[in-house]
């Protein structure tokens, strides 16, 4: 008989009833390593020539930056993703709830900043007491 094993605790979820839902992205190159948790802007997607037509092309949020990053577009799900120096297939999620604390943003942004755009998405950030 197999044993059970737990699966660790992963504290960017906040809750189940709104349900998670997710995308293939891809992160822009130069965007540098990104974590799980790091709430992306969409900056463009890729031509309809492309056999991928359409995949978001994704950068952390920043504010301070123009071009369609300075807004919340999605949550990256995948654990790290490495676009240092070129752009990273990665999976993100667009709808869900998410812990405030646990979410990462680029420049100097932080969760109150975007709180707002976030809910008007479909990505819904509480509070976890621990």
């Amino acid at each position: 008989m197999p044993s059970y094993e737990s699966q660790p605790y992963d504290n960017l979820y906040a809750g189940g009833v709104e349900p998670k839902t997710v995308i293939a992205i891809i992160v822009k190159s130069g965007s540098g390593v990104v974590k799980r948790g790091t709430v992306l802007g969409r900056e463009s997607q890729l031509a309809e020539t492309d056999p991928y037509a359409g995949t978001p092309i994704t950068a952390p949020v920043d504010s301070s930056k123009t071009g369609g990053i300075e807004n919340p577009y999605c949550i990256l799900a995948d654990e790290e993703v490495d676009a240092t120096t070129k752009d990273a297939r990665a999976v993100a999620y667009t709808s869900g709830e998410f812990n405030r604390d646990a979410l990462k943003f680029g420049g100097n942004d932080k969760v109150e900043k975007h709180e707002v755009a976030m809910r008007n998405i479909g990505l819904i950030t509480k509070r976890v007491v621990k």
